[in-house]
């Protein structure tokens, strides 16, 4: 992997991706930010914070998309505090941000390193979706896409049968379905599967390491989230296992899915439809537009490994 260029929404999630990159040695090449979690200008200052936090004060961030492309803005303090970091006291960087329009810059960089760079993107898709009208050959200039996105037979968690990546820009969801491009969704019937345990939590609350205290200071607010909706005190890994994966993507397997996107103006909006039915065999080509690739099964205790010894906890 010669190079990743994440784009983001940075609430509490994507601060624990970011924590992961940095001990796991992932190569990024520039941070993108997009509306989501927060406000895009609230999330490129939490992405240069994060970054700076952790060690990896050399990765560009520039500003993206501010609203989806079809619909007003919604954005989810409820899940991340109102500064997007669980409201946890974190000093903001004092950094400037790289500059703004996110999907040129994808484009720029794509350009100069053809089949070189990943895109990794735990967001809504209004920057990629851009960038993919900007350069119609974008799929053929990337290395590999892997998208936290969808719940593809799954309960939603934005709304009854939407993921909130997926449902806060349907319209960009669709267009990067569309593209000729081996996609990765990583959606809510495998982050779902990624609850840490009572010790693994306490692991995070004893360790010493910068990036695990970090992660632990920002989790406190996520921890009472998901409590009510685990049962218990923990949480879920949504967008550190998108990262992961694409880091070592033999930690899955994954099903090739004939896949859309509800468009309409129900309460179905923002769902991603994957045909699991089997009436036909599942697509051979992950390329074709409309086709993506979904996650069947993972060995979520590597996946824990994996983070845990990358935050140092």
């Amino acid at each position: 992997m010669s190079g990743v260029i994440l784009d983001c929404d940075t609430g509490i999630d994507d601060a624990l991706a970011i924590a992961y990159a940095a001990g796991a040695g992932v190569p990024l090449t520039a941070c993108t930010v997009v509306h989501g979690n927060v406000p895009v200008d609230l999330g490129s200052r939490n992405t240069v914070t994060v970054l700076d936090a952790v060690g990896l004060d050399g990765v560009p961030v520039y500003r993206g998309a501010s609203r989806p492309m079809a619909q007003e803005l919604m954005t989810a303090e409820h899940v991340h505090g109102q500064d997007g970091l669980g409201d946890a006291g974190i000093e903001p960087s004092a950094r400037a941000v790289a500059g703004d329009l996110a999907a040129v810059r994808i484009v720029e960089l794509a350009r100069a390193h053809p089949g070189e760079l990943s895109i990794v993107a735990v967001g809504p898709l209004t920057n990629i979706a851009l960038a993919l009208l900007l350069e119609p050959r974008l799929p053929e200039l990337v290395d590999q896409v892997v998208i936290m996105g969808g719940a593809v037979g799954a309960v939603g968690n934005a709304s009854e049968t939407g993921e909130a990546n997926i449902w806060h820009d349907p319209e960009a969801a669709q267009v990067v379905i569309d593209a000729p491009w081996d996609v990765v969704f990583v959606g809510l019937e495998a982050t779902m599967r990624t609850p840490l345990t009572q010790e693994q939590l306490a692991r995070i609350e004893r360790s010493e390491d910068p990036r695990a205290q970090l992660c632990w200071r920002v989790l406190q607010h996520y921890l009472d989230v998901y409590e009510n909706v685990l049962g218990e005190r923990s949480c879920v890994l949504h967008d550190p296992l998108a990262l992961v994966l694409a880091v070592e993507p033999g930690l899955a397997t994954y099903r090739t899915v004939r896949a859309f996107v509800e468009l309409g103006r129900g309460g179905t909006r923002g769902m991603l439809v994957g045909d699991l039915r089997g009436f036909r065999p599942d697509p051979e080509d992950p390329r074709a537009p409309g086709v993506i690739r979904i996650v069947d099964t993972l060995d979520t205790v590597a996946f824990h490994d994996r983070f845990l010894a990358a935050i140092g906890a």
